[in-house]
């Protein structure tokens, strides 16, 4: 069951970056999009863009989730929404903080998925695309940020086990850094921000979108289980920014 097969989708965290780029690029393909945010006005620019469906909804709210998702049939799922705040010593981060990023990152993206899923289950069609990170996969110094990146890494591998025989295909897409507001919420400090992003190229959104169509789009017998990309120039445990020399 390719992505031909599947006619609508839900998308978190759809107003910027990568859940935008996934809308425009499962919408460019003919698929009825769902897209989910807080922003409003991002949302209704995205709708004149696209043509998706959209709904206005902070994912902290679970009454919300289940009022708004239980009753779609939904085929494609992308747990897209989520945050990083943290980036400084664990041991001096703010406690709303962590509050905030388990809520959003973990909390959330668990009740979307037992919001959408049992439909997909019953009708023995569907693809669940949860986006971590390279820091739910590695050891990194923001303790707190891959705490809920590890729990979205391990919810992504044991639902496979769970989904095995229904027909539902289960993807996690683990990003190195990519060109998205992201960082405009993770850091505090501008030159801190600066100097996290700058120094080499980074993904674009768009990188992430095609690697969540390679799933999507991969036959039925194909479970694409993980996909780790990174910039050319950031490998896991630092950034290398040197040119090779010819």
């Amino acid at each position: 069951m390719a992505l031909r097969d599947y006619r609508t989708a839900l998308v978190t965290g759809a107003s910027s970056g990568i859940g935008a780029a996934a809308v425009a690029a499962l919408a460019e393909r003919g698929i009825e999009v769902h897209a989910v945010a807080r922003r409003e006005d991002r949302l209704k620019k995205l709708a004149e863009a696209t043509g998706c469906t959209t709904h206005v909804l902070d994912l902290r709210d679970t009454e919300k989730i289940y009022e708004t998702f239980a009753d779609l049939e939904i085929d494609i799922l992308i747990n897209n929404a989520g945050l990083g705040r943290g980036y400084e010593s664990f041991f001096v981060t703010d406690p709303k903080d962590i509050d905030l990023t388990l809520e959003t990152n973990v909390t959330a993206a668990l009740h979307v998925v037992r919001a959408t899923a049992p439909g997909m289950v019953q009708r023995r069609r569907g693809h669940i695309v949860n986006v971590g990170s390279i820091a739910g996969l590695h050891p990194i110094k923001f303790a707190l940020y891959g705490a809920s990146k590890g729990a979205v890494h391990l919810l992504s591998q044991n639902l496979r086990l769970e989904l095995q025989g229904t027909g539902v295909r289960s993807t996690e897409i683990c990003p190195g850094r990519v060109e998205t507001e992201f960082f405009l919420g993770a850091f505090d400090d501008e030159q801190a921000r600066r100097d996290f992003v700058e120094g080499y190229e980074i993904l674009k959104a768009e990188d992430i979108a095609d690697a969540i169509l390679y799933a999507l789009d991969a036959p039925w017998r194909v479970n694409v289980a993980t996909i780790e990309l990174t910039p050319t120039e950031q490998t896991t445990g630092g950034a290398t920014i040197t040119p090779v020399e010819q």
